[in-house]
């Protein structure tokens, strides 16, 4: 069976891909297939969950089974997934939530050649910004790193606090304050 699908990523641009699937493939093999479309890199998590029409979350469909019998995506074809419901939900790496909506637009019972066939692509996602890239050497050794480099790696360069109204302050008057 071919499957035809849409994927709709969420973001203020438009970005679409329609393409054509068997539907024999897990959804764990799919995923290694989409992500390059959408030029996000492997090494995250993800799940399916399924969805209404009205793309309210349902169940999830997670990358890796938790207990025997557990229905996962490693586990769950493509033509299974969509048996029940025409949409879907997939989210990709749960700090930066890249979420797409996933249609079912129609399904054929002859199968193709191809397992996987783009047949559309509409726009791009855009670039995700890093905190601070220029401060961050890839690669390096976390205990090689300067303190600005390491709050810049874990995003704590903006978590420093800030003076609240009088400039005068003498140091160590912060520990006053019940917020501190």
């Amino acid at each position: 069976m071919e499957v035809y699908l849409r994927i709709i990523a969420d973001t203020q641009e438009t970005v679409i891909r329609e393409l054509r699937v068997k539907g024999s493939t897990t959804l764990l093999n799919f995923q290694q297939l989409v992500l390059p479309l959408f030029n996000l890199s492997e090494g995250e998590m993800g799940s399916f969950y399924y969805s209404t029409p009205d793309w309210d979350q349902g169940d999830e469909v997670p990358m890796f089974a938790m207990e025997d019998g557990m229905s996962s995506m490693e586990n769950t074809t493509i033509e299974d997934f969509f048996k029940s419901t025409a949409h879907g939900l997939y989210v990709y790496n749960f700090l930066d939530m890249n979420i797409f909506y996933v249609e079912k637009t129609k399904t054929e019972e002859e199968e193709g050649f191809e397992d996987f066939v783009v047949l559309s692509a509409v726009g791009e996602l855009p670039v995700r910004e890093t905190a601070a890239p220029s401060l961050v050497t890839p690669g390096k050794d976390p205990s090689q790193m300067s303190e600005e480099e390491i709050n810049a790696l874990y995003g704590l360069d903006d978590l420093s606090p800030e003076k609240s109204g009088d400039e005068d302050d003498e140091e160590g008057d912060f520990l006053d304050d019940p917020y501190y």
